[in-house]
């Protein structure tokens, strides 16, 4: 027997609905995983979960492609209007904007180049002036303690791993690269094989080196002759930039410098070990009103960045 309608509308996961949205505007299941960045099974069982809850079959799936049902049709109008209503609220909204206030604690490792960041602090400060950020930086475990402890709202960060009581979002991948400074011998030559860099002295980000990092640079033999150490990439990039030695960055850190010629990317294409940065939240917190919408901003932009490079692909 079906609930009744009060019931259900409050035993209904909403996020259920933003899902299906996603299915029906990418056309199928995966494309929608792609764009969700989630896993395929992940998103196939949230659509068998609406399904079960409204007690209607609301696609077909088979050689002859993705279909939705009569059902599907109306859940999906009605899930696309959810969408819509969401993203009007602040323009609704007006100036009962002003009224949201509070300061928003992000905690981040150091030197992060993210449009998506910037995006969304530039988008968000126009809709809500009010509402003030405070950021400090910090190596990745200390990000981690900072959202255990209270002691900051969001946290951005490569995750060595999880937390049981901390939240992990996607936000970006990032690359890193051996750079080499102008007075290096290599400035100007690329390698082909990371093997060939094994004694070359390296500048190294001490403890916050990211766990691939490591062990693509222990793989290839990489790091035997340590000229320099910091944990602050920008401090990093200062040694290399003196000609101390080669130094793995983040490819976007590094564009300004390699624009400029002052620094070398030793490898080209995609070589290089690929970093993943999380966007990390503590669900036991309960982010006050700014930091909730302030979080909802920064994903609803990592989410247009990630459906904008699938459709390039």
């Amino acid at each position: 027997m079906r609930a009744p309608r009060t019931r259900f509308s409050q035993d209904l996961d909403w996020n259920l609905l933003k899902v299906f949205n996603a299915i029906v505007e990418a056309g199928g299941i995966s494309l929608a995983a792609r764009a969700l960045h989630r896993k395929q099974p992940a998103v196939s069982l949230a659509l068998k979960r609406l399904e079960a809850e409204i007690g209607a079959r609301l696609c077909e799936r088979g050689p002859g492609g993705f279909r939705l049902t009569d059902a599907g049709r109306k859940m999906a109008e009605l899930a696309a209007s959810l969408a819509r209503g969401v993203a009007e609220l602040p323009p609704r909204l007006g100036d009962t904007a002003r009224a949201v206030r509070g300061r928003v604690r992000l905690k981040l490792i150091s030197n992060v180049v993210s449009p998506v960041l910037d995006r969304a602090l530039a988008g968000f400060h126009a809709r809500f002036p009010e509402v003030e950020f405070a950021i400090e930086v910090g190596t990745w475990d200390a990000v981690s303690r900072a959202l255990l402890r209270g002691e900051a709202d969001i946290g951005l960060a490569p995750a060595r791993f999880q937390h049981a009581q901390l939240h992990y979002d996607l936000l970006f991948h990032e690359l890193h690269r051996p750079y080499c400074g102008r007075s290096h011998p290599l400035f100007g030559q690329r390698v082909r094989n990371p093997a060939a860099l094994a004694d070359q002295p390296v500048v190294l980000t001490g403890a916050d080196e990211p766990d691939d990092l490591t062990k693509y640079r222990l793989r290839h033999g990489i790091g035997r002759h340590v000229a320099g150490l910091s944990e602050h990439l920008e401090e990093a990039k200062r040694l290399t930039l003196a000609g101390l030695g080669i130094c793995f960055l983040p490819e976007e850190f590094a564009r300004v410098e390699v624009r400029e010629k002052r620094l070398w990317p030793l490898t080209a294409g995609r070589q290089g070990p690929v970093m993943a940065l999380h966007l990390i939240t503590n669900p036991g917190a309960r982010p006050h009103m700014a930091c909730q919408l302030f979080l909802e901003e920064l994903r609803r932009h990592a989410a247009t960045k990630r459906l904008r490079r699938a459709g390039t692909h």
